[in-house]
């Protein structure tokens, strides 16, 4: 738990998920938990769950799955028989991980002039982020392409979003609002696709339309099923691009098999690749997935951005300047590197012939990479490098 303020700089990075152990475990503890099933998910198997003293929250049809609190005995047996049970009906059960939001050092963080404070400036700005993939020389806006942005709900009464937000889901206890309580996710949203008004900022793909899914609380803290539900609901609501400004230190084959569903169903997946100066995080490290590292004004990698062979691109991620509630803010992180990218798949879905699936008639995910890929600006070593995957990504030469 923190207080954010409006400061000089404010740098939220990274969602970043944390294992909660326990220093000692007794039959009576109870631990949350995603069991994933072989087949479709049946009555008969969360009533089995609730007789061994279950309590089913949420049901994971993306992955034939289910959250559950239960007793952490009942866990061991059910990950016992998985391993070794040929007759077992579960594929694997695993710890529902808590989630929350990791800040980038301050001191690593070039200051800024102070943010506006005003929600509506006078005059509208193009961050340097928007000119330094050239998303301000496109022509086109990414109209028609959803995006989902998977975070902690967007603010939507914003005036630089007004209309922006065509729907949304929350998967926190306390509310069923998907309006943003914490900020975050605002940023990235008003990166992807703040209005071409005149005022404030504007998005990379300032025509795209958002789904504002609240995975996280007002803290910025929730789980991994809350994740897989927002992912879930992101493809059964038309999503074309979800947008993912989170990870994990430690792989998740729950949230594995979710983006690998999600870009099976013809949806780009795009994730920030890590704030600790270390191993790309999950789910960036999945192959399904585009993951990106954070540049700054000078296009050179962010010491704290994370890197490695999954890295695919790079984009602007320190004193990126965005909306926020109710006015407007300077924040660091591949969290911010993240939507610049996002915002460049929508333009790039805008110039597909037809609808945006897999028969032939428009992009499916793995053409929509390989555009990016094709056409980023090479930084670092000659090809693909660990630092800047295949280079910053263009906005213009990618729609050309």
């Amino acid at each position: 738990m923190y207080t954010m303020k409006i400061l000089p700089v404010l740098m939220v990075g990274l969602l970043i998920v944390s294992v909660m152990l326990m220093g000692s475990v007794t039959s009576a503890e109870r631990v949350k938990a995603i069991v994933v099933f072989k087949d479709k998910v049946q009555d008969s198997d969360v009533k089995a769950l609730v007789e061994q003293g279950g309590i089913v929250d949420k049901k994971l049809d993306i992955i034939n799955g289910v959250s559950v609190e239960l007793p952490r005995q009942v866990f061991d047996k059910i990950d016992h028989a998985a391993k070794h049970g040929a007759e077992s009906k579960v594929k694997f059960i695993e710890i529902d991980q808590e989630v929350h939001i990791l800040k980038v050092d301050p001191s690593k963080v070039k200051p800024t002039a102070t943010p506006t404070a005003t929600p509506t400036p006078a005059l509208q700005v193009t961050p340097w982020g928007i000119q330094a993939v050239n998303a301000d020389d496109v022509s086109i806006d990414g109209s028609g392409v959803k995006v989902a942005v998977v975070d902690t709900g967007i603010d939507y009464t914003h005036p630089d979003l007004a209309g922006k937000v065509i729907g949304g889901c929350s998967f926190v206890r306390y509310t069923k609002s998907y309006k943003d309580d914490n900020g975050h996710g605002t940023h990235v949203a008003g990166t992807i696709a703040a209005v071409n008004n005149n005022i404030g900022v504007v998005g990379v793909a300032p025509g795209a339309s958002l789904l504002a899914v609240k995975v996280l609380d007002r803290s910025g803290s929730g789980y991994l099923s809350n994740v897989i539900s927002g992912i879930q609901w992101s493809v059964t609501n038309g999503a074309q691009v979800i947008s993912m400004s989170l990870g994990s230190s430690s792989d998740s084959q729950a949230l594995h098999d979710a983006v690998d569903a999600a870009n099976a169903g013809s949806v780009v997946v795009v994730v920030a690749a890590g704030n600790d100066g270390g191993a790309v995080s999950y789910p960036a490290a999945y192959d399904s997935v585009i993951a990106v590292s954070a540049v700054d004004e000078s296009l050179t990698k962010a010491s704290w951005s994370n890197f490695g062979t999954e890295v695919d691109l790079a984009a602007p991620g320190v004193n990126v300047y965005s909306t926020y509630k109710g006015s407007y803010a300077y924040l660091s992180g591949t969290s911010m590197a993240c939507p610049h990218v996002s915002g460049v798949v929508a333009l790039v879905l805008t110039t597909a012939p037809g609808k945006y699936d897999k028969t032939g008639d428009g992009w499916d995910p793995g053409e929509v990479k390989q555009k990016l890929y094709d056409t980023a600006r090479d930084l670092g070593s000659t090809g693909k490098d660990n630092y800047y995957g295949y280079g910053l990504v263009d906005a213009l030469k990618a729609v050309s």
